[in-house]
């Protein structure tokens, strides 16, 4: 009976184990846009009796969102004349959990992190995945800068870089799972910031200016690109499916957007829908399965050409700075506004929660100052507002994480961390 248990261990020890140690997104805000779709929605309950916990200034701008892990650390970019320009917070204290002097690039990235705590990012040249110590698990050389990385599957981390190449990674070895592709013909090794300056304002010589959404169950990316020698961008779906043992990276359609696209893509919650932000101010619903426009509705602009998008089609877009709050859903075939708050200034992109209401940042009205509030999903009423001490400019988004804690930075480069009462005190 003893040889028995022995050997009923022994075999429990040798199985796979995939299970338990593939890497796949950390519960919480675990990249750009909290999810692989980009749609800033957040499933936790936020407390009751949130308050200001710390802040801590990143000695630089801050112009990426901020990540959440399971753990809650933060983690945040900057850009620094000198220092540590990627940081990784306590959520305790907002001391350092670890920093780090990266090149070029890493300002416009959010970090991804799995389940471990292990961030992965990019700078020019280079895509790097490191343990939750901060030390390097490895380096990626790469054509341009990295945009904020995805994970496409457990253990396959995506990789898009500014001038065009897509990389699928073993989030062990950093070994490619499919051949690489390079979908413009003018990427250049040699010239890593080559169209970069572009990237901001969405121009030509960027080939993608911002991170993709990504359909882990479809196993397919979408991506603003901009082809060489095309008049516009467009939004492109690109297949990446195992068969017969391997992958491969192939277009499944594009789709032409009025003037072209501006931002990042946003995946509904079932997958069947693609928003994007078109230059003629437009908001652009895309059939995932075929490529063809549903609606289109008029934002009158684009501002950070980003949205929120809740499971139930509820749709907060992000208007220029100090643009109305504004609610709108998905019908299917039409859009339609529920309401509008013209009181309120945003200067943020929006979080929709499970408990059917919304958190954004807001210009005090008067004032050069910023709030956090939290308004009803269902009118758009106030339910409550959290002074941001010390603040000016906008902040990048709200960040919660898996025990409702929320983040932000501003774009002067401050960070914000709010917690349950009972925890601060």
């Amino acid at each position: 009976m003893v040889m028995l248990a022995v050997v009923g261990v022994v075999i429990s020890a040798c199985s796979d184990g995939h299970i338990d140690v593939r890497s796949v997104a950390s519960p919480g805000w675990s990249s750009y846009g909290g999810n692989a779709a980009n749609s800033n929605f957040a499933y936790p309950t936020v407390p009751d009796d949130l308050t200001l916990s710390w802040t801590r200034p990143t000695g630089g701008p801050v112009t990426a969102p901020i990540t959440l892990s399971n753990q809650s650390n933060v983690g945040v970019t900057s850009t620094t004349a000198n220092g540590c320009n990627l940081l990784v917070l306590d959520p305790n204290s907002g001391r350092k959990n670890f920093c780090k002097r990266m090149r070029t690039g890493v300002e416009v990235n959010a970090l991804l992190v799995d389940q471990f705590d292990q961030p992965y990012i990019g700078e020019e040249t280079t895509f790097l995945a490191f343990n939750a110590g901060g030390a390097i698990r490895w380096r990626m050389p790469v054509i341009g800068v990295p945009l904020s990385a995805k994970f496409a599957a457990p253990n396959v981390v995506s990789v898009v870089t500014t001038q065009g190449q897509i990389l699928l990674l073993d989030t062990q070895t950093a070994d490619p799972v499919a051949p690489e592709v390079r979908l413009r013909a003018d990427a250049d090794p040699d010239k890593p910031l080559a169209g970069f300056g572009d990237c901001v304002a969405n121009g030509p010589r960027c080939a993608v200016p911002a991170p993709p959404a990504v359909d882990v169950q479809r196993q397919r990316l979408y991506l603003n690109f901009w082809p060489q020698g095309a008049i516009a961008s467009r939004i492109t779906a690109m297949d990446y499916a195992a068969h017969n043992g391997g992958r491969t990276v192939r277009e499944a359609w594009h789709a032409d957007v009025p003037g072209g696209v501006v931002g990042a893509p946003t995946l509904s919650a079932d997958g069947t829908t693609v928003y994007t932000f078109s230059r003629l101010g437009q908001i652009v619903a895309i059939d995932a399965d075929t490529g063809h426009t549903r609606w289109t509705y008029d934002n009158g602009g684009y501002g950070f050409a980003s949205m929120t998008v809740s499971p139930d089609g509820l749709i907060i877009p992000t208007g220029v700075l100090g643009a109305p709050l504004t609610l709108i859903a998905d019908r299917g075939d039409r859009a339609e506004r529920l309401w509008k708050r013209d009181d309120l200034a945003t200067v943020s992109l929006s979080t929709l929660t499970s408990a059917k209401t919304a958190w954004t940042v807001v210009r005090d009205r008067g004032r050069d100052s910023l709030s956090l509030i939290e308004v009803s999903a269902t009118d758009g009423s106030t339910k409550r507002t959290l002074a941001l001490p010390d603040s000016v400019g906008f902040a990048t988004g709200v960040s919660v994480s898996p025990a409702g804690q929320v983040a932000l930075a501003t774009n002067i480069g401050e960070v914000y961390f709010f917690d349950s009462k009972k925890n601060v005190d």
